[in-house]
């Protein structure tokens, strides 16, 4: 088990490389990348999601998109749900971005699995299927994953390593 976390440490590892590169490619920093796929999978979002989801503050997300609107990536749009927010949407050309991004992602992906049988492949789709849920509802308790962090780093005399 051990060796597959390793793996899919790599996995994650090259994964950030190849957003940082494709999102450079596509004249966008990486919150912009981000914030396009999350438009594109989730539909349209307000702010407060886009800055939870980025991790990063109100203010800082209110620049990141007023420059993607600059951009002609997105548009704020009223929320017809709660009158006093506004809904962030993609607009065509971001559209058209991410998802060229996207399709660039799926056939890389599957160049590197092409040779794979297709059992392989499938069993591998229904690992990485379970790891996802998996690692988001750990990430979810920040208090317990903070506990099993701190056990896990002190020495038997309660220091810490």
């Amino acid at each position: 088990m051990r060796t597959l976390a390793e793996r899919v440490r790599e996995l994650v590892v090259a994964t950030d490389e190849y957003r940082r590169t494709m999102a450079q490619a596509a004249g966008v920093g990486i919150h912009e990348a981000t914030t396009l796929g999350e438009l594109l999978h989730r539909g349209p979002l307000p702010p407060s999601a886009i800055a939870r989801r980025l991790g990063i503050a109100s203010a800082s997300v209110t620049s990141l998109l007023d420059r993607m609107t600059v951009a002609g990536f997105v548009e704020r749009q009223p929320n017809p749900v709660d009158r006093r927010s506004v809904l962030v949407v993609l607009t065509p050309g971001g559209r058209s971005t991410i998802r060229a991004m996207f399709d660039l992602f799926t056939d890389d992906v599957e160049q590197a699995v092409r040779t794979a049988e297709p059992r392989y492949v499938a069993e591998f789709g229904r690992a990485l299927g379970r790891m996802a849920p998996a690692l988001r509802a750990r990430a979810a308790d920040r208090a317990a994953l903070e506990e099993e962090l701190t056990r896990r780093t002190r020495r038997p005399d309660g220091t810490r390593r």
